[in-house]
């Protein structure tokens, strides 16, 4: 469904770690960044306020994933055609559930309601194959100098890096797709 006339987007889903160096087991956000937990709360209200103008749930998260194997199972839902269906379940997991991105049982449970096999799913991060999959995607990221997420490369040659109001975003991509930018 299209909810933008004039605009005829194809999304690529490329990963991207952004705190690499969280712990396997993950770390409290606070913890991580160093700060008082009120002051993390603050951090996230711009989330919370985005979600909520735009009818989405979402919930501060107060545990930092380690996110490696959450992004060697997203190439495998790629190479399985549900990689839409498994980022929208590891999503919901993060910032709804509140769940540990890094937990094989919880990686497991995203992976089934992804509709992907969930023992599959679990050897999969096991393969190299996946693993050298995501160390060329990631590998990508850095030549394209991406520093931060949420990051759109738009035609190959234009980037909107940070989470933008739904509008803004909107018509950057419309002045692109009239050839303004």
């Amino acid at each position: 469904m299209n909810q933008e006339p004039g605009l005829e987007l194809e999304v690529t889903w490329q990963p991207f770690e952004l705190h690499a160096d969280t712990p396997e087991e993950g770390i409290p956000v606070a913890e991580y960044f160093e700060l008082p937990e009120e002051r993390v709360e603050k951090m996230h209200e711009d989330l919370r306020q985005r979600a909520a103008e735009l009818g989405l749930p979402f919930k501060s998260p107060v545990h930092l994933s380690n996110t490696r194997k959450a992004h060697i199972l997203s190439e495998f839902a790629r190479r399985e055609g549900r990689l839409d269906a498994l980022h929208r379940e590891l999503f919901k997991a993060n910032f709804v559930e509140g769940r540990n991105l890094g937990d094989e049982d919880v990686l497991r449970d995203v992976a089934a309601r992804a509709g992907l096999d969930p023992v599959e799913s679990i050897r999969s991060l096991e393969q190299p194959e996946y693993a050298q999959s995501l160390e060329q995607a990631l590998a990508r990221s850095q030549q394209l100098e991406i520093t931060g997420v949420p990051a759109f490369i738009v035609e190959g040659k234009y980037m909107i890096v940070g989470a933008h109001p739904y509008e803004a975003l909107r018509d950057t991509l419309r002045q692109i797709a009239r050839g303004e930018v």
